[in-house]
């Protein structure tokens, strides 16, 4: 039996989370098209990263982390229209605590 070399181990890793990668896409975008690029752009990303002494080192969390830095910086810089905007503030919400300021008696 053939051993794999470390590239194709890594191939291997990195293939096994695209469905992942495409599903967060899709349900920070809510756009097929856009969920797509999105979920492309960071296996492309994570592709380039594959020499490097760390890139097995945690994979799902940094392509997870990188899914969502991505997603903020080309979807909420400036929302102009109102369904990007409205993820934004979704995305937002259930990203931040929220606190109800209630007037004391």
């Amino acid at each position: 039996m053939k051993q794999l070399e470390p590239w194709e181990t890594y191939e291997e890793d990195l293939l096994s989370y695209a469905e992942m990668c495409y599903s967060v896409a899709f349900a920070l975008t809510h756009n097929t098209e856009d969920a797509r690029a999105l979920a492309q752009e960071v296996l492309i990303w994570a592709w380039h990263l594959r020499g490097s002494m760390n890139s097995r080192k945690d994979i799902k969390k940094n392509l997870l982390i990188k899914l969502r830095k991505k997603f903020l910086k080309s979807h909420c810089q400036i929302p102009w229209d109102q369904q990007q905007s409205q993820a934004c503030k979704d995305q937002l919400q259930g990203a931040l605590p929220v606190y109800v300021m209630t007037p004391s008696e």
